[in-house]
């Protein structure tokens, strides 16, 4: 995968050369961190060996996260006199002593999936203002170095949770939650879309970021929410008798007046709310909005005047109760007026 991982090999070669001007023995090479395979062998002056001795040595996270493998080795001999010689290693030249540095690569990367649920708190099976939507966020560390100050925000909520560390393939889904309250205007737009940010630090101090998604940690896509809408409408329509000439009954020409109350008993906003009414011509509107749970009584009204034929037939859809009394008061002035 053109990168380190843990377990992975680093193999070491070792080039041993004899400098003087006397056969040197019991050749030997060792290493702190790796045990080294070959020899002891012999020298003569000015002889080069680079096949003798070798080592491999399997890379852990530490190393990883550091970014290199630093060691050094050291070959020893024996000369004629029984002397001791020794020299360290150097990555390049026999004329140096510098630590061998092996680089890793390191490909710190984060990725996040954030989850919501909507509480139906009060069983309603539909969402109401005040009610909540639980988020989950689980965090993954998809690099292959360790990530330290690992932190969830979001500009919706107030994420809980302290900052973590994760290694590389660690997912953390415990740690970080949220609680959001639904508005009105979530309601009535059907859906809380939100996208949380997810951060952490990686052993070289550079950071990374991700943004969530709602299931995937390749992708960022927004989380959404869906909210139920229920939309609904009451009218009550009150009809009032005018009697202008104050004489207890109903005469053509006189009038009804009619008051409308619209009420939203619905879960959404309602606009451009009209009023219609085949026997009126309705007065006022459109309204331009309505709450749920508000009603309006002023808006719209209308005035019926009545005729002979509603008076004769005692009722109409739109006469209130005092026509069947008033039919017979009608009749009875009638009967008085033609005997006059």
């Amino acid at each position: 995968d053109q990168c380190a991982d843990p377990g992975e090999m680093i193999t070491y070669t070792f080039s041993v050369i004899n400098q003087s001007n006397v056969t040197l023995t019991a050749v030997t090479v060792t290493d702190p961190l790796v045990t080294v395979l070959g020899g002891p062998i012999v020298l003569a002056p000015g002889e080069e060996d680079t096949t003798t001795f070798t080592a491999t040595y399997a890379i852990t996270q530490g190393d990883i996260d550091a970014g290199e493998v630093v060691n050094q080795a050291t070959a020893t001999a024996n000369a004629p006199d029984g002397a001791v010689v020794s020299d360290l290693s150097d990555e390049n030249s026999y004329l140096e002593n510098d630590p061998t540095i092996t680089d890793l690569c390191q490909e710190p990367s984060i990725a996040l999936i954030k989850d919501g649920t909507f509480n139906d708190e009060d069983q309603d099976g539909c969402s109401d203002v005040g009610e909540t939507i639980s988020y989950t966020f689980k965090v993954i560390n998809t690099g292959n170095v360790t990530l330290t100050d690992v932190v969830v925000t979001d500009p919706l909520i107030t994420v809980s949770g302290t900052p973590i560390t994760l290694a590389p393939g660690e997912a953390n889904i415990t740690m970080f939650s949220g609680t959001y309250t639904i508005t009105q205007e979530d309601i009535d737009a059907g859906v809380v879309t939100n996208q949380a940010l997810a951060k952490g630090t990686a052993p070289d101090q550079s950071v990374v970021t991700d943004l969530s998604d709602d299931n995937s940690e390749l992708e960022d896509d927004p989380t959404d929410t869906e909210l139920c809408g229920d939309p609904k409408i009451a009218l009550i329509k009150v009809g009032t008798f005018n009697d202008e000439d104050q004489d207890a009954c109903s005469d053509v020409g006189e009038t009804i007046s009619y008051v409308f109350t619209v009420i939203n008993t619905g879960n959404v906003t309602l606009t451009d709310i009209t009023v219609s009414d085949p026997l009126v011509t309705v007065i006022g509107g459109p309204l331009a909005l309505l709450a749920p749970g508000d009603s309006d009584a002023t808006t719209f009204s209308a005035t019926y005047t009545i005729t002979r034929v509603n008076i004769r037939r005692r009722t109409n859809s739109n006469l209130s109760t005092w026509c069947n009394r008033c039919y017979h008061i009608y009749r009875k002035l009638c009967a008085n007026r033609r005997r006059s």
